[in-house]
């Protein structure tokens, strides 16, 4: 059970920042993220990628998480904890190269347009799994 709130929570992380950075046609701005089908973020088929997503991703925060972590520790405390925006920026990097580059499910892609985009992307991914850990996983 742990394990499915965990790929739900996953994807809704995805969906915000798809949802942050998408297309708004009212204000003319191109799109930060693009899904890879041809389909409104809200429905049912952009649904079920975003739950590919959470698997996948959830899959890395499983094991390519705790490794980055542990490498980290040292330099974690020499930046007061700062790195866990560069460890969000690797783990969200992997997600993307291994969902367009790994993984070449037709339909099913996560393209991030531009550097600055990116970098908006790790903050909003870094803020929300901060989030999800402090309120679900106190010991």
């Amino acid at each position: 059970m742990k394990i499915l709130f965990s790929i739900l929570i996953n994807a809704a992380i995805l969906y915000a920042i798809t949802y942050l950075l998408g297309p708004n046609a009212g204000e003319s701005l191109q799109a930060g993220i693009i899904l890879g089908c041809d389909c409104d973020y809200t429905s049912l088929w952009a649904l079920k990628t975003y739950i590919v997503w959470g698997i996948i991703l959830w899959i890395i925060n499983v094991t390519v998480r705790p490794v980055l972590k542990i490498l980290s520790l040292p330099l974690f405390f020499l930046f007061f904890g700062l790195l866990s925006f560069v460890v969000n920026w690797i783990v969200l990097y992997l997600f993307t190269y291994i969902i367009n580059d790994i993984l070449i499910i037709p339909g099913v892609g996560y393209i991030i347009n531009g550097s600055l985009n990116f970098v908006i992307a790790v903050a909003i991914f870094t803020v929300l799994n901060t989030l999800y850990s402090l309120l679900f996983f106190k010991k």
